[in-house]
């Protein structure tokens, strides 16, 4: 299985060659992920695993919210990969992967928005996997502060000074790993961005 979790400060690309294995993981800091960078990633997973594109069971990737780069990015390599080397794919929140990566009973998951505000979405979990307990909202990153439940953000995502944070066990590309085994098959339909906002270049539009 290969995953890409691109929404966040950083791109994160992981391999795991059959479920309870060790994952091969590839994190980079930095600008929004390019098609390139992520397709050396894979090249490189791929080759120190000794797999071609073909070998892979599926690939999975976030949707969203998050970096519109990244959405973009991300989903477009995983539906690439997919159809060019014939395998399933599938993709999911980049809030309900920041969610898989702990175990807390409820949490508030975050992703980064436009400056001083973060995309979240509150998850309970009884049992397997965690589930949205409410929509996704846009708040400003000081209110977390405030939070009455644990917070889970991801890697490179800077919080203010009181923010309760929940424990985390892994990366978001590895949630994504996990969310994949636990699904009874993939739709490529899925790989389709969750846009909160209307991009940059596009400007609000306000009903009068």
């Amino acid at each position: 299985m290969l995953a890409i979790s691109a929404c966040g400060p950083r791109l994160e690309v992981a391999l795991r060659h059959e479920p309870g294995a060790t994952v091969s993981l590839i994190a980079l800091a930095g600008p929004a992920p390019r098609s390139d960078v992520i397709i050396a990633a894979v090249d490189l997973l791929l080759r120190s695993a000794g797999l071609a594109p073909g070998q892979l069971d599926a690939v999975v990737a976030t949707r969203g919210p998050g970096s519109f780069t990244g959405v973009r990015v991300a989903l477009a390599t995983a539906q690439g990969i997919a159809r060019g080397a014939g395998i399933p794919a599938h993709g999911f929140s980049s809030l309900l992967a920041q969610a898989t990566r702990t175990s807390a009973g409820q949490v508030l998951a975050v992703q980064p928005a436009r400056r001083g505000e973060v995309y979240a979405q509150l998850f309970t979990r009884r049992g397997g996997f965690p589930e949205a307990a409410g929509e996704i909202l846009v708040m400003a990153v000081s209110a977390l502060a405030d939070s009455e439940v644990p917070v889970i953000a991801p890697s490179g995502l800077t919080l203010p000074a009181g923010v309760p944070m929940a424990p985390s066990g892994m990366s978001a590309a590895e949630a994504l790993l996990t969310l994949v085994e636990g699904l009874a098959g993939c739709d490529e339909a899925t790989l389709v961005p969750t846009y909160v906002e209307p991009p940059p270049a596009l400007p609000l539009v306000r009903e009068v």
